[in-house]
């Protein structure tokens, strides 16, 4: 009886990290967010009054994290694919939807140490007002959010 419940704990513990996965990766692609890099650089750009150096470093955090979201929608359809097929099953397969969580995981800690180093370098290439600029843009765009 209680391998039954944890099974169906698990299974719902799953469901719902599946959603909140599902929920992450449609407000992702839609909305205002929904724009190329090429728009965010040459927003970003002319917001911030960046030069050819600061670009580039731009350049390289904005290409990380458009590779980074291509690979996420995919682990995501993926995902619901493998989890459409354990619901229909009479018992969940446990380990290949962990071993399928562990490698979203193992990925999105190499992005997420790369993207940081990345930023780190373009933060470092801003001069004060460009921060304080930048800072004011994230604080509105937070409580829009």
């Amino acid at each position: 009886m209680k391998k039954v419940k944890l099974n169906k704990r698990m299974g719902l513990g799953l469901l719902v990290f599946a959603l909140i996965l599902g929920i992450a990766a449609c407000s992702a692609h839609h909305g205002p967010h929904d724009m190329d890099q090429a728009k965010m650089m040459k927003r970003i750009t002319k917001k911030l009054d960046l030069n050819d150096m600061q670009q580039g470093k731009l350049q390289i955090v904005l290409e990380n994290a458009s590779v980074f979201k291509e690979g996420m929608q995919v682990n995501h359809t993926e995902l619901g694919s493998s989890l459409n097929q354990n619901l229909r099953t009479a018992q969940l397969d446990v380990d290949a939807l962990n071993m399928q969580f562990d490698e979203i995981e193992t990925e999105f800690s190499a992005f997420r140490k790369a993207m940081v180093s990345d930023y780190a370098e373009f933060h470092a290439s801003l001069d004060d007002s460009q921060r304080e600029k930048l800072a004011s843009k994230f604080e509105k765009m937070t409580k829009r959010h």
